[in-house]
C-alpha cells in the first residue's frame, strides 16, 4: 500500500473507484450460483498473480483514469474468499473492458456552460480473466479482513468529508442562480419565493455547520492519524440525499414556465430581430441576453442530461437513502437518548408516590 501511494503521488496518478456490483437481482446474494459467477471474484490465482472475472459498476471517470480501486459493499461470509478482495487495476490492463453510458458533454459552451466544461462520464467495467500482479492486490481472501478496512473510521471519515464539502460548494451555486433567477424576473418581493429562497440558505447554513462541527471535534485514531468526526458527516451525507433533490425543485419552481421559454441559441440577439429579441426577452433588473443565458445555466442544472444525471447522482451518491438512515440509527448510541427519559419517569413515580 504504502509503495503504490507514493508511486501515484510522485506520478500525479488519477485513480477513480469501482465498489458496486451489477444490478442483476437485488434479491439474491453470493449463495446464489448465478449472481456469484457474475459479480467480481477470483479464478485462478498465481505465483506471480491472481486472474480476476465479473463486473463492477459505477467507475466515475473511468475513460481517462490512470488506476482503478476496486472493492465490494457485499457482506462476505467466511466461504465467500473469492469475492473478498482489495485491488488496484491499471485501466489499460488486458481483458479489461470499459462500457460507458451516453455521454452528456456539449460543444456549444454558450448554451450549455456546465455541460460543456464538467461532464464525468460513469461506466461499467468487465473483467474477462483479468491478471492482478500481487503489488497490486491490497488484500484478498481473508474476508474479516477486508470488512475491517473497509470499515475504518478514519479511511471513512476523510473520504466522506469531501462528499459533505462538495454538497456545500453545489447547494451554494444552487442556491446563486436561484436567487439571480428570482432577481432577473422579479420575484423577489412575493412571500412565497422568499420562502423558498430562504430554504436554500437553511441547506447551505446546515451542511456548512455540520462540516464545521465535524473539524471542531476532530480527534486523532490509534495511529495518530487525525480525522472529522463521523457523526457530523453521517448526517450531512444523509439530508444530503434529500436536500439537492430539493435545492433544484426549488430552482424549477421560481423559474416556472420560463425555463422552457429561451431561444435555441444566442444567435437571434444579432439578426434580423435582433431588436425584438432585446425588447421581449428583457427581465426586471438585467439585460434580454444576461437573461437567456442565466436560464440556459439554470436549465443545465434542472433540465438538461447533465442536471439530470448530478440529481440522480446525490440521491444515491451515499448509497441506498433508506439503509444509510437505518444504518445511522443502528450504530447511535441510543442510551444517551433514553436514559434521560427513564430517569424522569423514574423521579415522577417517586413523587406521585410521596403524594399517594
Amino acid at each position: 500500500m504504502t509503495a503504490y501511494y507514493e508511486q501515484a503521488r510522485d506520478n500525479d496518478l488519477f485513480l477513480t473507484t469501482a465498489i458496486l456490483d451489477p444490478q442483476i437481482d437485488r434479491s439474491a446474494g453470493l449463495d446464489n450460483e448465478r449472481i456469484a459467477e457474475r459479480f467480481l471474484h477470483v479464478v485462478k490465482e498465481t505465483s506471480d498473480g491472481i486472474v480476476v472475472r465479473g463486473a463492477k459498476m459505477i467507475a466515475t471517470g473511468a475513460p481517462y483514469t490512470h488506476d482503478f480501486i476496486i472493492f465490494s459493499f457485499l457482506q462476505f461470509q467466511t466461504e465467500h474468499r473469492h469475492h473478498a478482495h482489495i485491488l488496484i487495476v491499471p485501466a489499460n490492463a488486458q481483458g479489461l473492458h470499459i462500457v460507458c453510458r451516453e455521454s452528456f458533454a456539449e460543444v456549444t459552451e454558450p448554451n450549455h456552460i456546465l455541460g460543456s466544461r464538467y461532464e464525468e462520464m460513469d461506466a461499467v467495467l468487465f473483467f474477462d480473466d483479468v491478471f492482478i500482479p500481487w503489488e497490486r492486490v491490497l488484500l484478498y481472501g481473508d474476508t474479516e479482513k477486508v470488512l475491517t478496512l473497509r470499515a475504518n473510521k478514519t479511511a471513512n471519515a476523510l473520504a466522506f468529508h469531501q462528499t459533505v464539502v462538495r454538497y456545500v460548494a453545489k447547494l451554494e451555486f444552487v442556491t446563486g442562480v436561484a436567487f439571480a433567477v428570482a432577481e432577473a424576473i422579479g420575484v423577489t418581493g412575493y412571500l412565497h419565493i422568499q420562502e423558498k429562497l430562504g430554504e436554500l440558505l437553511t441547506q447551505v447554513d446546515t451542511m456548512k455547520a455540520l462540516v464545521i462541527a465535524s473539524e471542531t471535534m476532530a480527534c486523532p485514531d490509534e495511529s495518530g492519524v487525525w480525522g472529522p468526526e463521523l457523526s457530523y458527516i453521517d448526517t450531512a451525507r444523509n439530508v444530503g440525499t434529500r436536500f439537492y433533490p430539493r435545492a433544484i425543485e426549488i430552482l424549477q419552481q421560481v423559474g416556472g414556465g420560463g425555463f422552457v421559454q429561451t431561444p435555441s441559441g444566442m444567435g437571434d440577439f444579432y439578426g434580423s430581430i435582433s431588436k425584438l429579441m432585446h425588447l421581449y426577452f428583457e427581465g426586471a433588473s438585467v439585460s434580454a441576453e444576461k437573461k437567456v443565458q442565466l436560464f440556459k445555466l439554470a436549465w443545465d442544472l434542472i433540465g438538461s442530461p447533465l442536471g439530470a444525471r448530478h440529481e440522480l447522482y446525490e440521491r444515491f451518491y451515499a448509497g441506498d437513502p433508506v439503509r444509510a438512515y437505518a444504518s445511522q440509527y443502528t450504530r447511535a448510541d441510543k442510551t444517551a437518548f433514553t436514559e434521560p427519559v427513564w430517569k424522569l419517569l423514574k423521579e415522577a413515580s417517586k413523587h406521585g408516590a410521596k403524594r399517594i
